[in-house]
């Protein structure tokens, strides 16, 4: 953490921070947070040489990690090794063949045309991940195609409620597309999952200066670092701007949108009245993917809802991009 508070200063103390790693690192090496703390001070520092360094070192004393091999894909990226991007990742993903964030991000190394067929090799290895469904969601989003994009990015944040880069892009989906009602349902659920979960997310929340802001707050400030175009796309309904910049709603308002949310009852919500109790296995907090099961809230409550295989989630090679 003293590290951290070193770099986020004005302008920041890499010098200062360096220090701090390097005894973190000695102290710690087993440690995965404590190795991407001191390569992203490298980064900072425009040092990627010295970054891939303490990258490799970490591999070797911290095999099979997801995040490692992510971060070193993304120096080589940053250092404009595009092709030494992409080896770099079919080893990743040999190491670690059933990573949901490194699949996510094989689907973005790929150029346009090859995402789409990506898209399907990370669908058959992480059918369930949440990362894998918010970046075919995004597909969806990129191609057009708005029913399917809203679909995609809900069974994400019913797959892991905790994953905020998921809600993130959500949110940013339905500012783009929704109407003022799905925007506030979608902050509303967002704030009562209260997610701690994602690369993208943590890094957000965890900078000092965003450590005291409400839930719809940190929301605000994740959509003006990583989503800023949306936010300039078009101007935002007022009442959603008030909530995203912490205000509270009148509560006439509140009471209002509570009534819609007890009134509401959709023809999914009485089909899923009939599933039977075997077809469903309470659980408060989502515990990671099960095979043919799915993690949601339903008519039976919070839990893992066993697959009909007559109604299956229309997939990608069934529904081509």
């Amino acid at each position: 953490i003293g590290g951290q508070i070193y770099m986020e200063q004005t302008p920041p103390q890499l010098a200062e921070a360096r220090r701090f790693f390097e005894r973190a690192v000695r102290a710690c090496p087993k440690s995965v947070p404590v190795w991407l703390c001191a390569a992203e001070c490298e980064i900072l520092d425009g040092k990627f040489p010295k970054a891939r360094s303490l990258l490799e070192k970490a591999r070797i004393k911290n095999p099979k990690s997801e995040l490692l091999w992510l971060r070193g894909v993304e120096v080589e990226s940053m250092d404009g090794q595009e092709r030494v991007a992409l080896h770099m990742m079919s080893k990743a993903l040999q190491e670690c063949p059933s990573s949901g964030v490194l699949w996510a991000h094989a689907i973005d190394l790929e150029p346009k045309p090859a995402q789409n067929a990506k898209s399907v090799d990370a669908l058959k290895k992480c059918e369930n991940d949440a990362d894998v469904i918010v970046a075919v969601a995004q597909l969806f989003w990129r191609d057009g195609k708005i029913a399917k994009a809203r679909k995609w990015f809900m069974r994400a944040v019913q797959l892991n409620p905790a994953l905020g880069h998921a809600w993130g892009g959500y949110m940013a989906f339905e500012l783009s597309h929704g109407d003022p009602g799905q925007q506030r349902d979608v902050l509303r659920r967002f704030c009562a999952a209260e997610p701690n979960q994602g690369i993208r997310w943590t890094k957000s929340v965890k900078k000092v200066k965003n450590w005291r802001l409400k839930w719809p707050q940190k929301m605000m400030a994740y959509l003006q670092e990583y989503w800023q175009n949306v936010l300039e796309f078009k101007p935002l309904d007022k009442e959603i701007e008030a909530l995203l910049k912490g205000e509270e709603l009148p509560a006439a308002d509140v009471s209002m949108e509570a009534a819609s949310a007890e009134i509401k009852d959709t023809k999914e919500a009485k089909e899923e009245r009939k599933i039977p109790a075997e077809f469903f296995e309470a659980a408060d907090r989502f515990s990671g993917p099960r095979q043919g099961w799915e993690f949601k809230t339903g008519s039976r409550g919070l839990g893992y809802y066993k697959t009909d295989p007559t109604k299956n989630e229309p997939r990608i090679k069934e529904e081509p991009l």
